[in-house]
């Protein structure tokens, strides 16, 4: 392969991936458009129902903000009966937060804002972008 082919290669992948990242931030803003919720409040719903709960400690490493808006983040949800603190049966400091019953409906409806069919080709789409990105790295 040419230089020049190889920087043209280059060009393209790094405008390719920045439109992605802003038509990431319209997905996000479109999600959250009406919502009662702050982005990051809807964000800490979603990644509560993909991991199956999570502790304070890794929602600060996700967010990367401090324990302490953590739990001020958590009590306004916790307030509207979104999510709740269950102690680990294991080690009883150990507080993880989950999903109430609500807050998993609150999420399916989230994506009610686009049909079926559109977030079948979104998914589809993107899970074979990030195949190929995990031959890569």
């Amino acid at each position: 392969m040419s230089k020049n082919s190889q920087t043209h290669n280059v060009e393209i992948i790094m405008r390719e991936m920045l439109e992605i990242q802003q038509k990431s931030k319209m997905f996000i803003n479109l999600l959250s458009e009406g919502e009662f919720l702050s982005q990051n409040q809807l964000i800490l719903l979603l990644q509560l129902k993909f991991n199956g709960g999570m502790k304070a400690t890794e929602i600060a490493d996700f967010f990367n903000v401090t324990p302490g808006a953590v739990t001020s983040m958590c009590d306004k949800l916790e307030k509207l009966n979104l999510i709740q603190r269950v102690r680990e049966n294991e080690d009883r400091r150990v507080v993880k937060m989950i999903l109430t019953k609500i807050g998993e409906v609150k999420v399916h409806e989230i994506f009610l804002k686009f049909s079926q069919e559109k977030l079948t080709d979104i998914a589809k789409v993107l899970v074979n972008v990030n195949k190929l990105m995990s031959t890569i790295f």
